[in-house]
């Protein structure tokens, strides 16, 4: 929490509608009748500034979302750019998620992008909202990768030896000695790199986690939740495609844990992929 109050995240530089959350024709499947059912009740679990319920809200005008976060300084930013675009179907709420299970409410999506690898237990704050998940409901996920984060465990690891600290001045340092050594390419080319609140996030989080596949498959199979597929670049799903035909292919962990060995920037950003329990309809 302080460190959202201190550099809130993500930043507003364009258009939110088109760069939160990844667009929707990326998924490599797509979910059926419960995607688009008007009036639904959305969960955003760590909305931080307000980019991704604005993102939501343009593409699911009538649904009804509450978008909690624990920085007041993110609340208090994401609920002015509310007012000033008039958006009327977003709640704010400052929240921890290992505590929603006393809210008495369900969801028909709840989307949980960017924050579980932020919390101490990712998988005990998962369960918390998969209680709060309907029957026929999703759930949207974005954990990070351990092979697409290795250039920022090495960036972690020189911060932990040189002492840098989370302040504008340890920042800029850091940035410096990066841009001088080319190093770490995916640290680069990466956007948050470039701005004080975005590299905080990307490179002194005071919590992070990384996830493997076989570890998301061992989760799923435990809850007995069905994985619908990732959000890619078309040229990934192509690439991917060309050596596992066919569409069940896409939903196949064991197939994107050999892809992804053979191509770790796969999922650079994070794996960003959707569930739900057992029962929901595809459209493919």
């Amino acid at each position: 929490m302080q460190q959202y109050d201190e550099n809130p995240y993500p930043r507003w530089t364009i258009n939110p509608c088109k760069v939160v959350g990844g667009d929707m024709k990326r998924h490599a499947r797509t979910i059926g009748s419960s995607e688009l059912r008007p009036n639904q009740d959305i969960l955003i679990a760590g909305c931080g500034t307000g980019k991704h319920p604005f993102w939501l809200a343009h593409h699911f005008p009538h649904a009804r979302i509450l978008a909690i976060d624990l920085s007041r300084a993110n609340l208090a930013y994401a609920r002015r750019r509310t007012r000033q675009e008039g958006l009327q179907d977003i709640e704010y709420a400052q929240a921890d998620i290992l505590k929603l299970g006393a809210i008495g409410r369900i969801f028909d999506r709840i989307d949980a992008v960017g924050v579980l690898h932020h919390l101490a237990d990712p998988k005990a704050g998962w369960r918390v909202l998969l209680s709060l998940l309907a029957p026929n409901g999703i759930m949207r996920v974005g954990v990070y990768s351990e092979a697409a984060r290795r250039d920022v465990v090495q960036a972690r690891a020189l911060i932990a030896e040189r002492g840098y600290g989370p302040t504008i001045e340890g920042i800029r340092t850091l940035r410096q000695k990066i841009i001088r050594d080319q190093r770490w390419e995916m640290v680069l080319n990466s956007g948050d790199f470039y701005s004080a609140s975005g590299c905080r996030d990307l490179l002194f989080n005071v919590m992070e986690h990384r996830f493997t596949i076989p570890e998301i498959a061992s989760f799923l199979k435990e809850h007995g939740l069905v994985f619908h597929g990732f959000e890619l670049d078309a040229t990934i799903i192509e690439k991917f495609q060309q050596r596992y035909p066919g569409s069940e292919s896409l939903c196949n962990l064991e197939y994107w844990d050999a892809f992804e060995a053979d191509n770790p920037k796969t999922f650079r950003g994070m794996y960003v992929f959707t569930i739900s329990k057992p029962g929901l309809p595809l459209i493919n």
